[in-house]
């Protein structure tokens, strides 16, 4: 995979034949597979990306029922369509996807990658349709019926972390961290958080007595109940300025370790695994990695995921985070 400055992840993969070529965005917050159409004539954000082209695809088989997603920033809008689908070694035949005839200009018209691989579950798909990784379980091209995730949080590397489908990397995690958490969602991998401490102290007004979080890989940072996290923002000394807990980089060393407990299991970030930095116009800018909503939910994104190697099991509906060995 590609690291797009800690934001996203995406790496290649082709529809038709002969192959033609996209980047896409692995996306564990939704079902939906989809690039940008050729008959997409109105939207800037096709103009500087790949677009699919049908008609020279002998593969190819239409379908043409309209189809949309609305995401947390942006929107998009086509009809489906199937054709034989590649990613690594595997081919999928017959895949559904969705061809995008109307992208939001935010996000898409500045994205890296050119479509999205959505990795969660059949209910939210196109009309029920089989998600890839549920394809590839029905045409018996995986070994196993997971996938893995390692991303990688060293934005100046040029590897920026796998995907690996029907396995598990034991050179990247130690095997015997991984304890399957049960999803209780059919839409999404969703399931039951039993609290939040920092500094290995339980705080009553965050995820007090359990709350529901999901694991999402196209959420770039931790999101959460928006009382709950300018509880953490005041905790951990961050100012707030338009959602953004603003830190000041030198007191990272000197910050509160945090614990999201589930299972009765621990999974720990330090300061330097939740305070993202960038440089802007010359000068190292620091801010904690959450962001709060008005829902209940937490959205466990990149800055928790980068710290764990994450195995999905689509058969069994279970999660597992385990230690990596990097």
């Amino acid at each position: 995979m590609v690291n797009d400055e800690n934001n996203n992840y995406y790496g290649t993969v082709s529809f038709g034949t002969p192959p033609q070529q996209f980047k896409v965005m692995f996306d564990t917050g939704s079902a939906i597979l989809w690039v940008p159409s050729s008959k997409c004539y109105f939207s800037l954000a096709c103009w500087n990306h790949n677009t699919y082209k049908s008609g020279d695809s002998s593969t190819y088989e239409e379908d043409g029922e309209d189809m949309g997603i609305t995401y947390e920033k942006g929107e998009i809008s086509g009809f489906v369509s199937r054709d034989t689908f590649r990613i690594g070694e595997i081919e999928v035949k017959n895949q559904t996807f969705g061809e995008a005839t109307c992208l939001s200009r935010v996000p898409f018209w500045r994205a890296k990658y050119d479509g999205v691989l959505g990795l969660s579950f059949r209910a939210i798909s196109i009309s029920g349709s089989l998600p890839p990784v549920d394809n590839m379980i029905a045409q018996g091209l995986l070994n196993q019926p997971i996938f893995s995730i390692y991303l990688n949080r060293d934005r100046n590397s040029k590897d920026g972390g796998e995907i690996m489908f029907g396995d598990i990397n034991e050179d990247l995690v130690y095997k015997e961290t991984l304890s399957p958490i049960n999803i209780n969602n059919i839409a999404f991998w969703r399931f039951n958080m039993e609290g939040i401490t920092i500094n290995n102290q339980t705080v009553k007004s965050i995820c007090y007595q359990g709350c529901p979080a999901m694991a999402d890989t196209g959420t770039s940072v931790i999101v959460g109940p928006a009382d709950e996290v300018l509880e953490i923002f005041k905790l951990i000394g961050a100012d707030v300025d338009d959602g953004v807990g603003l830190m000041d980089c030198k007191k990272i060393p000197s910050l509160p370790p945090i614990t999201f407990v589930v299972d009765e299991k621990s999974y720990t970030l330090e300061a330097e695994d939740y305070v993202l930095q960038a440089v802007h116009h010359g000068k190292t800018v620091c801010a904690a990695g959450f962001f709060p909503q008005s829902e209940y939910l937490w959205i466990l994104g990149d800055v928790f995921l980068g710290k764990f190697y994450t195995v999905y099991n689509v058969s069994n509906r279970t999660i597992a985070f385990g230690k990596l060995k990097i």
